[in-house]
């Protein structure tokens, strides 16, 4: 921005005037930009998510949740759970079936 632009009241309005479409133009593409995005976001998330795991030479986002350590304990912990349940169930079954 040039020092003393405006100089009177003609120049105040010009610059006004070109301020305002500057401010239409930001407009326009603030929302061209925001319907891509809106358009595009499956993609962007698919590709921030697993761009690691392509670069590794893995695609399998089941691997890439496995690499997360707190994921990992979550999913130990409950097949850990999952493991009991059913090995009582069996227990039960097997004394159904002998009685």
């Amino acid at each position: 921005m040039k020092k003393n632009k405006i100089k009177d009241l003609k120049s105040l309005t010009q610059y006004i005037e070109e301020l305002e479409n500057k401010e239409l133009q930001l407009q326009h593409q603030l929302n061209h930009n925001w319907q891509f995005f809106k358009s595009d976001f499956g993609g962007i998330l698919r590709t921030s998510i697993l761009h690691k795991t392509k670069e590794e030479g893995r695609s399998s986002f089941v691997y890439w949740l496995l690499k997360i350590p707190e994921f990992n304990t979550t999913v130990g912990r409950t097949a850990e759970r999952l493991t009991v349940k059913l090995e009582n169930l069996l227990v039960k079954w097997i004394d159904k079936i002998a009685e």
